[in-house]
C-alpha cells in the first residue's frame, strides 16, 4: 500500500479504538495522526519510503541500515516480531526519559512521526512540521499523552501490516523464523499498491470511514445534532 493509505488506516484503526482508550475530544485528532506516522514506521527498511524521507539524511541513512539488518524490506519490520519491537522500543523511550539525552531522542522520535504522520495525510506542509516539533516539546516536556505512545506505535505498525496482507505480496508475520507470507484477503480480492483498485476502492473507503469516526467521536456530531434539535423546538 501507499504511505498515504497506510497512514489514513492507522489513523482509522486508532480513532475507532478510541473510546476503549477513554481518548476524547482534541485528543483523538492528536493520536490520530501520531498513530498515522506509526503507520509508515515499517517502511522504514525501505530507501525512499515516506518515513525514510521525512528526516533527510538520517533517515535515509536510517532506512539502508534497517534494510540491510532485517533482511530486506517486507521482513523484519513487517512480522509480529517487528511490531514487538517497534512496541517496546517505544516504551523504554517513553519509560527512561529522566535525562536530556533521552528526552532529547524521544523528543526527536516523537517529532518524526508526527511529521511523517501529516506529510503521509497531506496536512500542513513546514506548517505541519512546526507543529510536529510544537507537539513533540509539549509530549516531552509536560508528558501529555506520553504513556499512549507505545500503544499508537503498536496501533499503527498493525495497520500497517494489515494494510499490506491485503496486497499481493504480503507479509511474513513469523519472520524470522519463517518466511511464510500471510495475506488477509483471497487472491481475487488481493490489491497492487500504487494501482487503480487503492486510488479508487481503498482510499475513498478509508477517508470516508475515518470521517465518520471523526464525526461521531470529536464530539461534532452532538453539536450538529443539539443545533437541529434547537431549530425543530422553535
Amino acid at each position: 500500500m501507499l504511505g498515504r493509505d497506510h497512514a489514513l488506516s492507522a489513523a482509522l484503526a486508532f480513532t475507532a479504538l478510541a473510546p476503549v482508550l477513554h481518548v476524547t475530544g482534541p485528543a483523538i485528532a492528536a493520536g490520530a495522526v501520531f498513530t498515522a506516522g506509526a503507520g509508515v514506521l515499517p517502511d522504514i527498511d525501505e530507501h525512499g519510503s515516506t518515513i525514510s524521507r521525512q528526516g533527510g539524511f538520517l533517515t535515509g541513512a536510517l532506512a539502508w541500515i534497517v534494510h540491510r539488518a532485517s533482511g530486506g524490506h517486507r521482513k523484519l519490520t513487517h512480522s509480529l516480531t517487528g511490531i514487538a519491537l517497534f512496541t517496546a522500543a517505544a516504551w523504554l523511550a517513553a519509560r527512561f526519559d529522566a535525562t536530556p539525552a533521552a528526552q532529547a531522542a524521544l523528543g526527536l522520535f516523537v517529532a518524526l512521526l508526527l511529521a511523517a504522520g501529516m506529510h503521509a495525510l497531506r496536512l500542513g506542509g513546514h506548517y505541519g512540521d512546526a507543529l510536529a516539533l510544537a507537539g513533540a516539546a509539549a509530549v516531552v516536556h509536560w508528558h501529555v499523552g506520553l504513556a499512549l505512545v507505545p500503544v499508537c506505535i503498536a496501533i499503527g505498525a498493525a495497520a500497517h501490516i494489515a494494510g499490506d496482507e491485503c496486497t499481493h505480496a504480503g507479509c511474513p508475520l513469523g519472520y524470522p523464523f519463517s518466511g511464510r507470507e500471510f495475506h488477509l484477503l483471497p487472491r481475487r480480492l488481493q490489491i497492487t499498491t500504487g494501482k487503480a483498485a487503492e486510488h479508487w476502492i481503498v482510499t475513498p473507503l478509508l477517508l470516508a470511514a475515518l470521517g465518520y469516526l471523526a464525526w461521531r467521536d470529536t464530539g461534532i456530531s452532538q453539536i450538529v445534532h443539539a443545533h437541529l434539535a434547537g431549530h425543530v423546538a422553535r
